[in-house]
């Protein structure tokens, strides 16, 4: 599942703007009802605001906050809000920044999406993390390498990974039979995301220990 938006100076991202005008011509043949439920719905709930661009001779990128249930990005010297990116009916547990001008985000119901400023034009992309579903766990969103080069979810059944910038998958590593990742207990060490893994009785302590980085999981 994945899409990508666009919005330019706060106002109607083009690929709404055709769709608008697509409906505009389907909606007459309608019937009622059904033209009152694509009237209503919008893809994933997104609501993309630019605020202010970056202003000239800026010198430190913008911070992140969540805030009015969604993310916002602010200047850190004025306290200017640069743009916000909110999602009707959900809020957001956990984001961090992997690139000046990016952000990454982690939802309660299971979607984990990145938000990119482009100049004077924010763009999103989405990604339904499997086993996320039923509210992530704290702390279950995860930057790898330095620079950034992934970003993980951890759940009990699988870490994902995918590219900060672009949303692709990069790689993903199962738990196991028998085993489950415990998100609540992770670690980075030398580039490494160290992750608890619980397992059967008798299984050998080296297996409780998972370790991934941005290129891959280790065996």
């Amino acid at each position: 599942m994945a899409t990508a938006d666009t919005v330019h100076d706060a106002h109607r991202t083009p690929f709404r703007a055709a769709l608008a005008l697509l409906l505009a011509t389907l909606l007459p043949a309608l019937p009622p009802a059904a033209a009152a439920r694509h009237e209503r719905h919008a893809p994933f709930g997104d609501r993309l605001t630019l605020h202010a661009a970056r202003p000239a001779g800026a010198a430190r990128p913008p911070r992140l906050r969540l805030a009015r249930g969604g993310l916002e990005a602010y200047d850190p010297d004025t306290g200017a809000r640069r743009w916000t990116y909110a999602r009707e009916g959900h809020r957001p547990l956990q984001a961090a920044r992997p690139a000046r001008g990016e952000a990454v985000a982690l939802w309660d119901d299971g979607l984990v999406t990145g938000t990119t400023l482009h100049g004077r034009a924010l763009s999103v992309w989405h990604r339904g993390v499997p086993g996320a579903r039923g509210r992530p766990a704290p702390g279950a969103l995860h930057l790898l390498g330095t620079p950034p080069g992934a970003v993980a979810v951890v759940t009990p059944r699988l870490v994902t990974a995918y590219g900060p910038g672009d949303g692709d998958l990069r790689w993903h590593r199962e738990a196991g039979p028998g085993c489950a990742f415990d998100p609540t207990r992770t670690a980075h060490q030398a580039g490494l995301l160290l992750i608890a893994r619980h397992c059967a009785p008798g299984t050998p302590w080296t297996s409780r220990i998972a370790a991934v980085s941005a290129t891959g999981p280790f065996a």
